[in-house]
């Protein structure tokens, strides 16, 4: 398979993997990669919409759905009145809690797959292409 087949293909089964794994989450993907790319300390609703790749009213749209369920809080940005800060709430931390122990216990058994002496190449090799994979993200 050629490099672009096997990213797609991986892409695939990344995001299948994932949805089996978190089928019991009461929120649809889009909504997951929203919470997930929300820091502690909460983002710009612009710099998020450019982050998940996704223009304004498309986020407007997942965001104004994960407020009715108590999931994040959009504030006014203290700084600049023109824009609005999305931060994640108590209950939507714990969702996020779960996803991110959800990834880790399938991504761990996936991992363990490999024999001792292909984990540190493995590691290296995701590591450049998450470094390469956002270079070109820049780029645009």
């Amino acid at each position: 398979m050629e490099f672009a087949e096997l990213l797609k293909q991986l892409l695939i089964d990344l995001q299948s993997i994932f949805r089996k794994n978190n089928k019991e989450l009461p929120i649809s993907f889009s909504q997951v990669i929203v919470i997930s790319s929300i820091p502690n300390d909460g983002i710009n609703m612009s710099l998020l919409s450019h982050r998940i790749g996704v223009d304004n009213s498309t986020l407007t749209r997942l965001i104004d759905i994960l407020i009715k369920n108590n999931y994040v809080i959009k504030i006014k940005n203290p700084k600049d009145k023109r824009s609005t800060i999305v931060s994640l709430t108590k209950d939507g931390g714990e969702i996020l809690n779960k996803i991110e122990s959800n990834i880790d216990s399938f991504s761990e058994k996936i991992y363990n797959h490999f024999p001792m002496e292909d984990k540190i190449k493995i590691k290296d090799i995701l590591s450049a292409l998450h470094w390469n994979v956002s270079k070109y993200k820049l780029s645009d």
